[in-house]
């Protein structure tokens, strides 16, 4: 969700360097490998122990979500979801649901009627198992999903699962997305037509 329908990355970076800076880490490196992993599992792996705690990362979570700056829709990201039926469509997403939910209020985006979380899998991307939930909600394979993903650890996770995975040029280069699996790379959903027919129709 965030980088692929909502575009959060000037809020969050923002956030990520402003902690970095108080504990003198490299806050270029930590933002080129953090994308797309839960907060906690960020916090554990470059922040001192001090930080390792649920609280923290719930925290930290909360002063992201409830700041508004610099974030925005995905060009064509309306109209897209405007055009599928709520059973045609599930978000996958390493954030909360209340981070997730609450980024979709901000942006005027319908919410999902099948929404995969952290709290959803035992084990995170590039895990597949997010995106093999999300297609058993939606009742079909995950052969048969298109999965949409701007992070190289969410393209790794979707092509696991066996789906056809479309990478979205926000927070990750076209090289990385194609390296990761992606079978295709969008800018964005502004030419991304949805047709209603015996079976649903997605090009771009």
């Amino acid at each position: 969700m965030d980088g692929t329908l909502v575009n959060t990355v000037e809020c969050v970076e923002k956030w990520w360097r402003q902690l970095a800076a108080q504990h003198n880490i490299d806050a270029d490196q930590l933002l080129h490998s953090i994308h797309g992993h839960p907060t906690y599992d960020v916090l554990c792996r470059w922040f001192p122990a001090s930080l390792h705690t649920r609280e923290t990362a719930q925290q930290f979570e909360l002063d992201v979500m409830n700041d508004a700056s610099g974030v925005h829709a995905v060009p064509g990201a309306h109209h897209v979801l405007e055009q599928l039926h709520a059973h045609q469509w599930a978000i996958v997403t390493a954030a909360t649901e209340t981070l997730a939910l609450t980024r979709l209020a901000q942006v005027n985006l319908p919410l999902p009627l099948h929404l995969v979380t952290d709290k959803s899998v035992s084990r995170g991307k590039p895990h597949p198992e997010c995106f093999q939930l999300g297609a058993q909600m939606l009742n079909i394979s995950p052969t048969d999903a298109v999965v949409f993903e701007d992070s190289v650890n969410g393209v790794k996770a979707a092509h696991a699962a066996g789906a056809t995975v479309v990478g979205v040029l926000t927070s990750t280069s076209k090289e990385n997305l194609y390296g990761a699996g992606a079978s295709y790379v969008i800018d964005d959903f502004a030419n991304v037509s949805i047709k209603q027919q015996d079976n649903l129709i997605i090009s771009w």
